[in-house]
């Protein structure tokens, strides 16, 4: 059963990392049982599966390798990804679509800004890795978390201001801070930054976005 789970502590990781996990296939290995037995394949992780780490936890799962590296105490989920245009980045947006909201591909996260850039709303969470397209990794969906800014001039660079999804006919999966309030830029709220975030640069933000990702 996929995403079966609300939260679990424990769990399989197919790289010695979590945000180096990018998994060919779901829950990486798939683990068979013998031959006869009355049970069909199955892995440790399951697609929409979630974990709650200690900060103690999420540093000893960080590689230094990934930049910025460091991650946070907070929840994490295992998806799968997609996109047509906008690659997976560190600390970019991930999406659902329609599609995911209604359980046709469920716990499918997307790139690209869904439904669109100008209404950037659907938010998944945010990429650790740059996880292959059709491939399978973690997702931060709540806690203090790493979030890529945009390239070009950010609204109000300050601590505690809004975080909210790049509103933009041309710029997607990217974060603005301080954005003037508006129906949209409400339903693409983030959370608020921590620090004075710094455009095309992965800054810290607290998620508080609620409900953030899918039961």
């Amino acid at each position: 059963m996929a995403g079966g789970m609300l939260t679990k502590q424990a769990d399989q990781l197919t790289a010695q990392y979590l945000n180096t996990v990018n998994d060919s296939s779901a829950g990486g290995t798939i683990v068979s049982v013998p031959s006869g037995a009355p049970a069909v394949a199955a892995s440790a992780t399951q697609i929409g599966d979630r974990i709650v780490l200690d900060d103690n936890t999420a540093y000893a799962l960080s590689s230094s390798a990934t930049a910025p590296g460091l991650l946070y105490g907070g929840i994490y989920q295992y998806v799968g990804v997609t996109w047509t245009t906008k690659a997976a980045a560190v600390g970019g947006i991930a999406f659902w679509t329609a599609a995911n909201l209604i359980l046709k591909q469920a716990y499918t996260v997307n790139g690209d800004a869904q439904p669109s850039t100008t209404v950037p709303t659907f938010i998944a969470g945010v990429f650790l890795n740059l996880i292959s397209k059709g491939n399978f990794g973690w997702i931060q969906i709540a806690g203090l978390a790493t979030v890529l800014f945009d390239s070009a001039s950010l609204t109000a660079i300050a601590t505690g201001n809004w975080v909210s999804a790049k509103v933009s006919a041309s710029t997607a999966s990217t974060a603005d801070v301080g954005a003037a309030a508006g129906v949209v830029t409400l339903a693409a709220m983030l959370g608020v930054a921590v620090g004075a975030p710094v455009s095309n640069t992965a800054s810290t933000v607290m998620l508080t976005r609620s409900p953030f990702g899918r039961i």
